[in-house]
């Protein structure tokens, strides 16, 4: 039987695995660009989507956690960027 929130941890996988090419990439390159941007954007997307899993689990705590970790990686890396 299928989880409803199984979904929500396929794209949560996809988008770690997004964020580590762009870092491996960021890392090549040698150079601080929007790649290093669009990581902590993949980054804080995971962090959305495992908040989403634990909001349909009712775990309450760590939805919350999870989001404001996501929001506060979003907010830091652009405030950073820019």
């Amino acid at each position: 039987m299928k989880h409803s929130y199984e979904k929500m941890q396929r794209l949560q996988m996809v988008t770690m695995a997004i964020a580590l090419v762009l870092a491996i990439i960021a890392l090549i390159q040698q150079a601080f660009s929007w790649m290093v941007l669009a990581m902590f954007y993949a980054l804080a997307c995971s962090f959305m989507f495992e908040a989403l899993v634990e909001l349909q689990k009712r775990n309450n705590y760590s939805f919350i956690s999870q989001i404001v970790r996501a929001f506060l990686i979003a907010i830091f890396s652009t405030i950073l960027f820019f």
